[in-house]
């Protein structure tokens, strides 16, 4: 079973030839579940289908669920599954401060096993927010089922206090077990969309998939980074994507 994350950047620059790059990025690297970021509500202005439901089309996955943010509706986050999903749910629909509306989450079975998947986007600005943001994600999460799966975009690096802080509650970070698979997803050396602040920031690693268990890891047979180089002519985000291959048998 492949998990991927993938922040596509809700930004005009090269917007016709990126949902196409985009899409045939998603669609080579043929996720079992996949987690977007960043999903511009519409296609064309305010109207049309959502980018989300474009991208399922292209790609054909059979379900796709998009959730707007109530405080900034002309974006939100998406998950995209080739396996039924059970329940879909936001943090925003429950009793959270206005500041933590951050997070989707999904069910669904695979087999006999059970497992939950959060889609995060954290605050980019202040680490207390990104801090206060994933306390809440955690403890709306709560005990969870039987595989646990957090994923998105972090807005920040592994050695930060929101990552010690996840491990501290038993959610292993998948890039830590597997060789090759603690690399930069915001690459400011090689991605042409980010050089201009290559002087000032180092590539670092914000996109992230972690697990939690009730019972034994499953095994990780692969960990890896997509959309380094265009599938087509143009490259798809300013964000590296991320996957996990998880032996579930």
């Amino acid at each position: 079973m492949r998990i991927a994350t993938f922040n596509i950047w809700n930004n005009p620059t090269c917007w016709s030839e990126r949902i196409a790059s985009i899409c045939a990025t998603v669609k080579a690297i043929d996720a079992d579940v996949l987690a977007l970021q960043e999903v511009k509500t519409y296609m064309d202005g305010e109207r049309g289908i959502s980018v989300a439901k474009q991208i399922a089309n292209e790609t054909g996955y059979r379900n796709c669920v998009f959730l707007a943010y109530p405080d900034s509706p002309d974006e939100g986050l998406a998950i995209l599954s080739n396996i039924p999903l059970d329940t879909h749910d936001a943090i925003w629909h429950h009793d959270v401060e206005e500041a933590n509306y951050c997070a989707m989450r999904v069910t669904f079975q695979v087999e006999e096993h059970a497992f939950g998947l959060t889609n995060v986007h954290l605050n980019w600005r202040s680490p207390d927010i990104r801090e206060a943001q994933i306390q809440a994600v955690r403890e709306w999460i709560g005990e969870g089922v039987r595989y646990e799966l957090l994923c998105g975009d972090f807005n920040d690096d592994p050695r930060s206090k929101i990552h010690r802080y996840l491990t501290e509650y038993r959610w292993i970070d998948v890039a830590t077990c597997h060789r090759g698979g603690d690399e930069p997803t915001l690459d400011y050396v090689h991605n042409p969309y980010l050089k201009q602040d290559a002087l000032l920031k180092q590539p670092a690693r914000y996109d992230w998939i972690l697990l939690r268990c009730v019972e034994d890891v499953p095994l990780i047979s692969n960990v890896d980074m997509f959309g380094k180089t265009s599938v087509t002519d143009v490259l798809p985000s300013d964000h590296y994507g991320f996957f996990v291959d998880f032996d579930i048998t």
